[in-house]
């Protein structure tokens, strides 16, 4: 028996996109909808049926464990060594670092209490320090540039790329100075940044890089784990994250001397490979119950990983069907991203000029929560001024190179992505089904067909 083509007309059908209606050609959508239109209902805002009733989440409950990850954290609590620091190949976190580094595709991890723990270790096995500038993003989670600035150290933050959201790679050159040390790209999200400008530019001028793919477990470029192409990579596990254990972080390289410094401040300064080097350090270390939590939930990244790249892939085919709507562009090294935040572009002369913001409103009303699509525009951010009135920092740098830094800090287009453009849905969305995919967009043309009246 022969099997029907599936077209775009019976495609539309078959989804819920389909069975709402889609959108007005004048709407900036294709035409194959219009016959549609009579299903689409009023928007729940101004009083029509929401697409997703109160107490259907579109998220999937998070964390995700069993009966298996609470026996793993039992057996580490029963085993009554509730802190590990000898390196033995017996301790759980010493498991967990050797299983993450070869999933990482590299020699050597080290993990840590926080995602921010492994930013301030990295930078310190690096020796940034007092003086020195680092080259990073505003986009950004606070720890990336806090951490630098508790070094006595300048994060110098670059613009955004307004159609991928990462660090526009093309800017970072011409904020280069002789006190430049580092860049320190950041995977936001979970999409990658633009690794190939980047190491390029990095070696061009002498510098370390330090990936912050603290939102991009499983993220790749050119086939090789983010966080592996630099010379370090730092990761987070906190509570929200796709490899989550509460807290934790880690540490990735390649180089054993580097990273044994980066060990180093996880434990005291110990060398971690026994061969009686002295270094600097703290104690950054985590707890067996946090590892064996890790180890637990390192069981089912993959198929969430393969789940959510399945659902991405669906809802882009989606609203590849209409405009107004569409997903952030990917530099062409990104062979697989990574999930935290999916980060979308609004546009909204599709929608009659409706601001971000009210779309945003009518999407919740509809049951689906759109973020901002930034994590941040921390040159903006109030703790800049915090840290320049520091005696230490008042000694350190001279009146002058703060005044620079304070007119240099400039970052228009990530301002525009937060107020404007910008949208983002988590990583949980990407857990459930397809039916969830085709609400979204469901809810994008109901909004859409009406927008004139919400503005």
């Amino acid at each position: 028996m022969k099997h029907k083509l599936f077209t775009r007309r019976t495609f539309v059908k078959t989804t819920t996109i389909g069975a709402a209606g889609a959108a007005l050609t004048t709407g900036g959508m294709s035409s194959v909808y219009s016959t549609f239109i009579q299903d689409v209902d009023k928007p729940a805002i101004l009083g029509g049926n929401p697409v997703r009733t109160k107490g259907t989440n579109l998220e999937v409950s998070w964390p995700i464990f069993d009966d298996t990850d609470i026996q793993m954290y039992l057996d580490a609590y029963k085993s009554k060594r509730w802190s590990e620091y000898s390196y033995s190949p017996k301790e759980l976190s010493g498991r967990f670092e050797r299983a993450f580094a070869e999933m990482m595709g590299v020699a050597y991890c080290a993990v840590t209490n926080s995602g921010t723990d492994a930013l301030d270790a990295a930078q310190r096995a690096l020796d940034i320090g007092p003086g020195d500038e680092v080259i990073t993003q505003t986009n950004t989670f606070v720890a990336t540039a806090q951490t630098t600035f508790n070094l006595y150290a300048l994060p110098i933050f670059v613009d955004t790329d307004p159609e991928t959201f990462m660090i526009n790679a093309d800017l970072i050159e011409e904020r280069i100075t002789a006190n430049t040390r580092a860049i320190l790209p950041v995977h936001i999200g979970g999409a990658a940044a633009d690794m190939d400008k980047i190491m390029a530019i990095a070696k061009k001028h002498n510098l370390v890089v330090i990936e912050d793919a603290c939102q991009a477990q499983h993220g790749e470029w050119r086939n090789k784990k983010l966080g592996s192409i630099g010379d370090l990579g730092c990761f987070s596990f906190q509570e929200g994250k796709s490899l989550c254990a509460g807290e934790g972080g880690a540490v990735i390289g390649h180089d054993d001397y580097t990273m044994a410094r980066a060990d180093a401040y996880t434990n005291n300064g110990r060398d971690p490979r026994g061969l009686k080097r002295t270094f600097t350090g703290s104690n950054f270390r985590i707890t067996p119950f946090v590892a064996a939590t890790l180890m637990g939930q390192m069981r089912r990244l993959e198929a969430q990983s393969k789940l959510r790249d399945e659902n991405a892939s669906y809802l882009e085919k989606l609203l590849s069907e209409i405009k107004g709507v569409r997903p952030t562009k990917k530099y062409p090294g990104q062979t697989r991203r990574a999930y935290y935040i999916y980060q979308m572009i609004y546009e909204k002369e599709y929608f009659d000029g409706l601001p971000k913001r009210k779309f945003r409103a009518a999407m919740e009303a509809e049951g689906i929560d759109f973020g901002d699509g930034v994590d941040s525009s921390l040159h903006l951010d109030p703790f800049i001024e915090t840290y320049f009135n520091l005696r230490a920092f008042k000694k350190i740098f001279p009146k002058e190179r703060l005044d620079k830094y304070r007119k240099e800090n400039r970052c228009p287009v990530n301002e525009m992505i937060d107020k404007e453009t910008g949208l983002s849905l988590g990583q949980r969305v990407f857990l459930g089904t397809k039916k969830d995919m085709e609400d979204i967009v469901t809810a994008i043309v109901k909004i859409q067909k009406s927008a004139s009246k919400l503005i």
